[in-house]
Order: structure tokens, then sequence, then C-alpha cells
């Protein structure tokens, strides 16, 4: 018996990317989103653990705060960061009202190739 493929989140967001090709891998309940070597964003929608659902945007931290006016109505704590590893994320929760406007600005920065948007993960 074959299991069911479990539907993905969020699937705009990766319609809007179709043009780039990246790949998207299912792991621990996120979906990923690559391009290249580069881990993009993240998608998350867990119905058990809702509090972090949403699209996770991977960065460096000296990037967030250049970010931060993209999405200007994101609480502070969307914003985090690593001091050790100098990684950064932002978290577009999928309970904010902007939810889909910042989704679609955020793949409108990764259709233009924008540097700041992405990081190498350690295993790849």
């Amino acid at each position: 018996m074959q299991r069911a493929k479990k539907r993905l989140p969020f699937q705009f967001v990766l319609d809007e990317l179709l043009a780039i090709r990246p790949d998207v891998r299912q792991v621990f309940g996120f979906t990923h989103v690559y391009l290249d070597q580069k881990l993009l964003l993240s998608l998350r929608d867990n119905q058990r653990q809702p509090r972090f659902n949403g699209i996770w945007i991977y960065t460096q931290s000296e990037h967030l705060e250049s970010l931060r006016r993209h999405f200007p109505a994101l609480p502070k704590h969307c914003f985090w960061q690593s001091k050790k590893s100098g990684n950064g994320w932002i978290i577009l929760p999928a309970s904010q009202e902007d939810f889909e406007d910042y989704a679609f600005k955020a793949c409108e920065l990764i259709l233009q190739a924008d540097r700041r948007i992405g990081r190498f993960s350690r295993r790849r």
C-alpha cells in the first residue's frame, strides 16, 4: 500500500518560483526550497504546532535590517539571528494579516536574484 503524498504548504509560493526551477525537499515537517546549493526558504504548515507556521526566509545576520524595510508590519520577534554562526532568518507568520503580500514580496526578491536571500546550509 502506497502512502499518499503530503500536500505542499503554500503552493502559491512554489508556483511563483517555478521560473527558477528550485529544488524542493520535504524534511522534518518543513518544505525546503533550494536554488543550486543555496537554501532560500522553508514552508511550514503544521496543524499540531501552528505557532511557527508560515514562510521562513534564510539570510545572514548582516542583511536583517535592510530586509526589514521590505516587511514593515512584521514584529521584531519575526527577525532572528545567530551571533555564533552569523545566520539570520525572517519568519513570515501565516497568521499575519499581510502574509500573502509578504510572501509575494519574498518571491519577488528571489526572482530578482537578491543576494541577501538564501544561505549555504551546513550539509551541502
